[in-house]
């Protein structure tokens, strides 16, 4: 069986057993149930429990062999010491996936356990975990995870390492408009690692970029060359635990992953293209560039604003980060100046002046991404007593929306409870837009970056 038809069992199972599933809400196996059934999943929902002629509507099952329906993915909520038998249970049904839930194994020691789970698992049945708090999949309507069921759809696929983590970021990831694919806690990595997934959304419609929340690796070179034969497809963000000496031995205990000296992993993740992030707030930034927009054809940056001051702070933050602001050629400054008032600057940052309304700002926007010598646009917006920015959101939105303008710009929207509004409009509508001009200049950064990671594949 190829790999990616393995996988697929986790993302598009026909039929769902969920062993261990609870009446008591609040309970694991209850909210796992419940996430199911919310989510709309449309395949079958078989919780397993002894005890229960039915939990939430759905028909209960004593075990997994009890069930006379077809079943490819069991996610096991029972304790650690059960977790072997309904293993075997699952092997002689011949389901193809099963997510472990539970806490217990190789993490807190426990290695003979986890290891006797993967004998009988053979090459039979894939495991994701221990220690999980399991899968969240936009395309199949499939939320089996004990966190929130709000998830927005997005493009990206994001894997963790922590649960904890990344069940909290399932809440922020709403709230801050961020849409993902899919989300999958791998816990421990007994069976199935950060190299399967990888490979498997390489593949994967749905997915346009890999999000990766990493605190060590079992098996580093399967990764890279993953990662490598990924990157060509799609881009891969790492955000690395475990820099310090103290970060990595917490990664240990806390997965019993080896986290590894932070040099090698920077050179690992450099010699494939992996782009590595600081913290989740830019690399969601990163993502949200990179999913909304084209791949730019050059490096030729313009910045536009109706502020000085914040066109200075992001033509610094462009410098530090080695992206390259164009000199504004003649005709296009002539272009510019006819429209442009004299005390404003056509030199670049393009400096609007605060004087700037919603038709000025988008005249401009409008000659910049028609342009054939500028390969991407940072729209920096102040606000000021007399131009609306809900106004200037929508003049960007037109320019993509009605005149099928195809260009990489990300916005900063700075200002009061209006420009948070326009903010959260161009997020609805799936632009590359921030609260600051530094973190759209972080934005335009990662799409430079896959720029050159195109131009420039790793072996080339």
């Amino acid at each position: 069986m190829s790999l990616q038809r393995d996988i697929a069992y986790f993302f598009r199972p026909r039929g769902i057993a969920i062993v261990g599933a609870s009446k008591t809400p609040g309970k694991i196996g209850h909210e796992i149930v419940r996430n199911i059934s919310l989510s709309g999943y449309p395949g079958g929902i078989y919780p397993v429990n002894p005890n229960s002629d039915s939990i939430l509507g759905f028909k209960c099952y004593k075990s997994v062999g009890d069930i006379p329906s077809l079943v490819d993915l069991a996610v096991i909520v029972v304790p650690a010491n059960l977790v072997e038998n309904i293993v075997r249970d699952c092997v002689n049904k011949d389901i193809p996936a099963a997510i472990i839930i539970t806490s217990g194994f190789s993490e807190i020691g426990n290695k003979d356990l986890e290891e006797r789970i993967l004998s009988i698992a053979r090459s039979r049945l894939r495991i994701i975990g221990p220690n999980t708090f399991g899968i969240y999949c936009a395309k199949s309507k499939m939320n089996a995870t004990f966190g929130p069921n709000n998830v927005l759809e997005g493009k990206t696929a994001f894997i963790t390492q922590s649960g904890a983590l990344g069940l909290a970021l399932m809440d922020w990831t709403t709230e801050e408009k961020y849409g993902v694919s899919s989300i999958v806690s791998i816990g421990n990595k007994s069976d199935v690692d950060d190299a399967d997934l990888v490979e498997f959304f390489s593949m994967e419609p749905s997915t346009k970029s890999i999000l990766i929340y990493m605190e060590g690796l079992k098996d580093g070179r399967k990764f890279i060359e993953a990662s490598e034969k990924a990157i060509r497809k799609k881009p891969i963000v790492v955000i690395k635990a475990g820099s310090s000496k103290r970060g990595a031995q917490a990664a240990s205990s806390h997965t019993g992953s080896i986290a590894g000296q932070d040099t090698v992993f920077n050179a690992a993740f450099k010699q494939v293209g992996i782009m590595r992030a600081e913290g989740m707030t830019q690399a969601f930034d990163w993502m949200q560039a990179i999913n909304e927009n084209p791949v730019p054809l050059g490096e030729d940056l313009v910045i536009v604003t109706n502020g000085g001051g914040i066109g200075v702070l992001a033509t610094d933050k462009c410098e530090a980060l080695g992206l390259k602001i164009m000199d504004i050629p003649d005709d296009l400054s002539k272009e510019l100046r006819v429209i442009i008032p004299s005390f404003g600057s056509v030199k670049n940052p393009i400096d609007l002046t605060a004087n700037a309304d919603d038709a000025l700002y988008g005249k401009v926007l409008r000659i910049l991404v028609k342009n054939r010598q500028v390969d991407g646009v940072l729209a920096l917006f102040c606000q000021t007593a007399n131009i609306d920015p809900i106004l200037v959101a929508q003049v960007i939105t037109d320019l993509r929306e009605k005149e099928k303008l195809r260009k990489p710009i990300t916005c900063a929207f700075i200002g009061g409870h209006l420009s948070q509004i326009a903010y959260s409009r161009m997020l609805e509508k799936k632009f590359a837009a921030y609260p600051t001009a530094e973190r759209a200049v972080d934005g335009m950064y990662a799409l430079i970056s896959r720029y050159r990671q195109l131009r420039h594949p790793a072996g080339s």
